[in-house]
């Protein structure tokens, strides 16, 4: 019997295989922190650049007196280029002109998308402004949305649903006379009034 208790006594003292048990023990949950934290950084990446291009179309567009659909077209290209998507088309931005209507609020004065279009009718009412005192009679407001669904590289793999991003800027026009940054076709013919 001492032999067979000798022999558990060696096995207890030896420390041979213990750093690759602990090892083997501890790398998952290593490399889930390593890839968790990387997933998380090119989050936080992805969200400081819907802001940068969404202030930054903002500002740009405030600084005009008129844009031209190609203005536009060129403001949300930079807008773009500083996010950087995997999927361009996934993403959608609305730059706006709001104006104050005496009867009805809030309401667009012109409006463009990033597929060119239109996509709020002028005159329609503008209801996701936080704080309406914002507006005054004359002049307009300039707001862009951004709203960019994205997805990590790594987290995609377990999960399928993105992390959208939704942004919104308002600037005042700087130096269109009258406070109103009018959009016109790219012949400069037609603008809004």
């Amino acid at each position: 019997m001492n032999r067979v208790f000798s022999k558990f006594r060696i096995f207890a003292k030896c420390k041979k295989g213990m750093a690759a048990t602990e090892f083997a023990l501890l790398l998952p949950i290593m490399i889930t922190l390593f890839f968790g934290m990387l997933e998380v950084s090119d989050i936080a990446t992805a969200n400081r650049r819907v802001a940068i291009a969404n202030n930054t179309m903002a500002d740009l567009a405030a600084q005009s007196i008129q844009l031209t659909y190609d203005d536009v077209n060129s403001l949300i290209d930079g807008a773009m280029a500083i996010l950087e998507p995997d999927n361009p088309a996934a993403i959608t931005v609305n730059v706006l002109s709001i104006i104050l209507d005496p009867d009805d609020g809030p309401v667009i004065h012109w409006s463009r998308d990033e597929a060119g279009g239109q996509p709020f009718a002028p005159g329609d009412q503008y209801t996701f402004l936080d704080d309406e005192d914002v507006l005054s009679s004359q002049a307009s407001l300039i707001v862009i949305e951004i709203t960019y669904p994205y997805s990590p590289p790594f987290t995609s793999y377990f999960v399928s649903a993105p992390v959208i991003f939704n942004k919104t800027s308002i600037r005042w026009p700087r130096i269109a006379p009258g406070g109103r940054v009018q959009l016109c076709d790219n012949n400069e013919d037609n603008c809004t009034t």
